[in-house]
């Protein structure tokens, strides 16, 4: 595959992310989340499906989210209970 031209003409630089991984977010359960590795060693996750980003700072954080994330990738069953719980719980904002 060939490297993407600018309107001017250039190769468009190509994003590099060192330290970032696809999960699942705990907010969606979409799998398209990015969890990226900041270099003090906190966590953000961004979803682009429900918009969020999550700032993990503590160790305490991280490991609640990766227990999360642990617990969904074992029990397909329980993800989809947990969303079906968000969607009937979301609130309505009268669109």
């Amino acid at each position: 595959m060939g490297k993407r031209l600018g309107a001017d003409g250039y190769p468009v630089p190509e994003v590099k992310l060192r330290d970032a991984y696809k999960m699942t977010c705990p907010i969606c359960m979409s799998g398209d989340a990015n969890m990226t590795v900041t270099k003090t060693q906190n966590w953000i996750v961004r979803c682009p499906s429900c918009v969020i980003v999550l700032y993990l700072n503590s160790i305490q954080s991280i490991n609640l989210l990766r227990g999360f994330q642990t617990t969904m990738n074992n029990n397909p069953e329980y993800q989809v209970e947990h969303t079906r719980r968000i969607v009937e719980n979301t609130p309505d904002w009268g669109t």
